[in-house]
Formats: structure tokens, sequence, C-alpha cells
């Protein structure tokens, strides 16, 4: 019961939401190719795209940890197809499925610094994955007008019904099969953070710096 409510309430906060998206072109013509794609977002930055990617069998992958379990059942509610465990231990069972879904054209989601932090500290999965299938990773974030940051880890991003929504994607980023991952995770990491600072400035209508 309490998973279906939750559920409900995604998808009435994101119907509700007066949405602007952009960079969505470049993920579309991407899957136009049938290639399977890495998706990174911030683990506090969950709540939207969680809603606006549903119904397309997409496979995030959610650890076994208790907190995971709720949401698991909450994504599946919404058409997804988890993918549980670890993200980070490049033996496990989880990343090997990742990589598995990812050949087959299949797009796995990654909680870039989940699932319990450091705040906004790029994990190697992601990368790792990429790397091994030859797929593009794609980033992406998302601010709110209004909005609330929980006092949890991730500073999870709540909105009201009804809020201004700014949500943008950025990719593909190709990683060469022998690359040095530490040195893609710095420039995967610096184009997130950057990402997610612009949309958050843009939505609280200060001036920055254009993206780079």
């Amino acid at each position: 019961m309490k998973e279906r409510l939750i559920s409900l309430a995604v998808k009435v906060l994101g119907a509700t939401s007066k949405p602007q998206i952009r960079g969505l072109e470049s993920y579309e013509e991407y899957k136009s190719s049938g290639k399977g794609a890495v998706l990174c977002l911030w683990h506090g930055k969950m709540l939207f795209p969680l809603y606006f990617f549903r119904k397309r069998g997409i496979r995030p992958i959610i650890s076994r940890h208790r907190d995971g379990e709720i949401l698991a059942r909450v994504s599946t509610l919404l058409g997804y197809r988890p993918i549980r465990g670890s993200s980070t231990r490049f033996g496990g069972t989880a990343l090997t499925e990742a990589v598995r879904a990812l050949h087959r054209g299949e797009d796995v989601v990654f909680a870039a610094d989940g699932p319990r932090g450091p705040l906004h500290r790029l994990k190697m999965g992601c990368l790792y994955a990429a790397a091994r299938t030859g797929t593009g990773i794609f980033i992406g974030s998302y601010a709110s007008r209004p909005s609330k940051k929980m006092r949890s880890w991730d500073r999870f991003n709540l909105f009201p019904p009804f809020s201004k929504v700014i949500m943008e994607i950025k990719g593909p980023f190709f990683i060469p099969p022998e690359a040095d991952l530490e040195n893609w995770r710095e420039i995967i990491e610096r184009q997130l953070r950057k990402l997610d600072e612009k949309l958050e400035a843009e939505v609280s209508g200060k001036v920055h710096q254009k993206l780079g």
C-alpha cells in the first residue's frame, strides 16, 4: 500500500508540474540507433526523472539495503525494471547485469553519488559499465521552484504540485575501453556538478556562467 501511495504521489507531482526539458533531442537521436545508454543522476535529484522516464523499461540500479526495497517496488509500479545490488563492486552481480543490459540495448540508471554518498562524489560503476560496453553516458539534473531540500545526506529535492521544473540532459560522453577511469571520473563529475549548479542558479534567478 505504501509503495502505491508513493508512486501515485510521484505521478501527481510530475503531472501537475510545469516542466521545461532540455537536451532530450540528443538522447532520443542516440536511442534511435538501438544502443543502450548509461544515465547518471545525483541521488538527490531523482524525483522528477523518476516521473519523466517512467514506462520505458529502463533499468535503475537499486541497492539491496532496506531503504532500497521500497524504491524498487515504487519504480516497478512506474514501469521500471530494477537491477538490485551494488553498482560499485566491479565483480558484483548488479554491475554484471547492467553490462549485459547495455549490450542488449537497454538503458541503465546509476545514482551517480549513491546509494550513500558522499554528496556529489561520482562513483566508478557508471564509468566502468560505459567503458566495458562502448555505450554513451548521459548526465542529467533538474531544479525546481519552489523546492525543498531534505536534511538527508543527498539533500533530496522535493517540490510541491504546480512547481516550475527545469530538467536538462547532456551527452553522450564516450569512454574508450582502456581509458583512465579516474580521469574520466573527474570529467563527468565536474560536468554533472556544473549542470546542477547552473539549473539551481537559473530557477533561483541568480546570474550564472555558461556551462562549459
